[in-house]
């Protein structure tokens, strides 16, 4: 890390938490260009199902056509309505306006008054076809890249790879969808994720209660812009005869991390697993400069082999982790909201950092490396 006295410097300047030419840049350097997360196999895994998602300014859907999964401009060609505003559903690709539908291919078909279009014929179809984006799934984590010039997902991903396929493995039943709006920086709530320290002060109710505080040991991993950590109890919380009783209920989990494990698949794929009982899987979206969601699918986990929790035991599960998601969240939100003020008010400082919060440096490093080579650029085309 850089020194400056006795601190140690973050990177990023405050004022890409706020500018809106940052905004811009991220936009395509930060999202367009990278491997996008946009949900899981399990949500797209019938005929006609669909997810969309905005991607760096662009809306995107991706539809099973057939068990085949295609992701496509979600902009009708004919006169540019958004065919599919839903988040998910079930249907044809089909733009509401004047009934356009659209084959696996992005190609027009079923056209009303079709003989009305002076020459639209089978050539002219095809340029009138929908701009389609490389699409790949590792374990159930479904990918998008909306610029087409991403390595392989592989190649993308590194180490991290196993990680979501034994993520894959462990999910269950799906809890709950849920979305938190927020008025800060999605690099903010990034950050919040990234770091245990700031749990025994924000978090009380939730991961102090549950024996989490500055004494828990942190595991860190490092997977080239990806990272994650395994928070581990105070050792003086380890014994919980009710948490041990309740455990042994579900001993054959596939994922039994040792506290909380957090992984973040960069730029903006958010994962965290209490115990390994739930797993919340979430996207922070960028909505502008200063305005944020972080929407994500709570699960339980299975009982190895796709094997589902038994009805009164998921029904404790269900109930305990929605409560304990949207508390540490809400209190989350209301801490991000107040460092955004924070950083609205300053230009080219930057914040310091402890060794706690090298997941932070880690981030921002893989951040600046986008934006800079995005500044270059433009600084060489003017």
């Amino acid at each position: 890390m850089e020194a400056h006295s006795q601190f140690l410097k973050a990177i990023v300047p405050n004022k890409h938490y706020y500018a809106e030419a940052s905004f811009d840049l991220e936009k395509q350097k930060v999202f367009q260009d990278s491997w996008y997360y946009v949900g899981l196999s399990d949500d797209l895994s019938a005929h006609q199902d669909f997810i969309t998602h905005e991607i760096g300014g662009k809306s995107v859907v991706v539809q099973n056509f057939k068990g085949e999964l295609k992701a496509f401009h979600n902009v009708c060609t004919h006169r540019f309505n958004i065919i599919k505003s839903d988040k998910r559903g079930n249907g044809p690709l089909a733009c509401p306006y004047h009934n356009w539908n659209y084959n696996k291919d992005g190609i027009p078909f079923g056209i009303p008054l079709k003989r009305e279009f002076q020459g639209l014929d089978k050539d002219s179809l095809q340029e009138l076809c929908l701009p389609q984006f490389n699409l790949e799934i590792c374990g159930k984590f479904v990918f998008v890249n909306v610029s087409n010039s991403a390595p392989p997902l592989k190649d993308f991903l590194g180490e991290t790879w196993a990680v979501l396929e034994e993520i894959s493995g462990m999910v269950g039943r799906k809890v709950e969808y849920h979305e938190i709006p927020n008025k800060a920086n999605w690099k903010i709530l990034i950050e919040n994720t990234l770091e245990g320290y700031h749990i025994a002060s924000v978090h009380p109710t939730t991961f102090y209660k549950q024996g989490f505080n500055l004494k828990s040991a942190v595991d860190f991993d490092i997977q080239g812009d990806h990272s994650s950590m395994l928070l581990h109890l105070d050792p003086k919380a380890e014994e919980n005869k009710k948490r041990e009783r309740f455990h042994k209920l579900i001993k054959d989990r596939p994922f039994q991390p040792k506290g909380f494990f957090h992984q973040l698949v960069f730029p903006n794929l958010s994962i965290g697993s209490l115990f390994g009982v739930t797993v919340y899987i979430g996207t922070i979206q960028a909505v502008s400069a200063t305005e944020s969601i972080f929407a994500y699918d709570l699960y339980e986990t299975n009982l190895g082999e796709g094997q589902l929790l038994d009805e009164a035991i998921s029904e404790v599960v269900r109930y305990s982790s929605i409560e304990f998601t949207r508390t540490t969240l809400a209190e989350d939100k209301e801490i991000c909201e107040h460092v955004q003020e924070g950083m609205s008010q300053t230009a080219n400082e930057k914040g310091v950092l402890n060794s706690s919060e090298i997941r932070i440096w880690e981030f921002q490093k893989a951040y600046m490396k986008a934006i800079e080579t995005a500044m270059a650029t433009n600084n060489r085309q003017a």
